[in-house]
């Protein structure tokens, strides 16, 4: 578990984190399961401390695509993501998870001890929100598919590993975070798997050369 939430009083015990400075309460989710039907349903900041969820969107058009990949240490919800504009948001478990939930208030406005691991938590939570936020704009702005993909493998997978690594989805869910056909990403992972560029398993990768030399 992250160092930070651990210093600030969170636990992945049964008990849930009780820290007299957040007020946090603590709940675990199925793989699959609806954790918020659309992310207006909470007022708190919800901190991932174990398992993966994603934050989906349905447009008018019932279209699906993935807005967030929230991981351990990551949160979502009150105060850190929008809530205009996205009519169908809603957050699921792509893994068991286990979710803290927080007043975004009483998250920001630091104790009356003021302490500086409170001031870290806040810096933390926020700048990894936006991280990731800039990140995935940076893989929608490729113009191509086969730079999108290279981008993602980037970001998520250790660049310097020659050893085979898991995608934090499955490739039907890496094609809506693209927001990209899935028989065309397909197509461009098998050109990819061709050149020797990666070797791919389902969303299992190897990346098999230095993804800055592949033009």
């Amino acid at each position: 578990m992250n160092k930070l939430l651990l210093e600030n009083g969170f636990s992945i015990e049964p008990n849930g984190s009780a820290d007299t400075c957040y007020m946090a309460h603590t709940h675990t989710y199925s793989k699959g399961e609806m954790i918020l039907r659309h992310l207006r349903d909470t007022m708190e900041t919800a901190i991932v401390l174990e398992g993966t969820v994603l934050l989906i969107n349905v447009n008018s058009d019932g279209q699906k695509s993935i807005l967030d990949i929230c991981r351990e240490g990551d949160a979502f919800g009150g105060g850190i993501f929008p809530e205009q504009g996205l009519g169908g948001c809603y957050a699921i478990a792509k893994t068991k998870c286990m979710i803290s939930y927080v007043d975004y208030g009483r998250l920001i406005h630091c104790c009356g001890k003021s302490c500086d691991k409170h001031a870290d938590l806040i810096d933390f939570l926020l700048g990894t929100a936006a991280r990731r936020s800039v990140a995935h704009i940076d893989i929608l702005s490729r113009r191509t598919i086969r730079e999108k993909l290279l981008t993602v493998f980037d970001y998520f997978l250790d660049k310097d590993k020659r050893t085979e690594q898991t995608l934090p989805v499955s490739l039907s869910e890496l094609a809506d975070y693209l927001c990209c056909d899935r028989s065309a990403m397909m197509r461009e992972i098998k050109r990819l798997n061709d050149a020797g560029i990666i070797s791919s398993r389902g969303n299992k990768i190897t990346l098999k050369t230095k993804l800055n030399d592949v033009v």
